[in-house]
């Protein structure tokens, strides 16, 4: 019996012209000011065709997921520099 290999999620690909231009949608909004709640609120309402009323490709909502996903973990790693410098400074 062998063992299944899980491939590599294709949506996520960096290569992919929809990938990027989902990515940079996202990043455009953050750096006009678009707080990360509203651009996750955004996403869902992109997901959802029939709110939406235009079908988005995958692999454009998957950029833009990564895009808001990074920003998150750039945020919670900001915080926690800035916490642990001003604890530092501190002592």
């Amino acid at each position: 019996m062998s063992i299944l290999t899980i491939a590599l999620d294709t949506l996520n690909n960096p290569n992919d012209p929809d990938h990027a231009h989902g990515r940079a949608v996202a990043y455009d909004a953050i750096h006009d000011g678009e707080s990360l709640d509203t651009l996750e609120a955004r996403l869902e309402w992109m997901d959802d065709p029939t709110v939406s009323g235009t079908t988005y490709t995958a692999a454009f909502l998957a950029g833009y997921r990564a895009q808001i996903t990074d920003w998150h973990a750039y945020d919670y790693a900001h915080r926690i520099a800035t916490t642990h410098n001003a604890w530092e400074t501190t002592r």
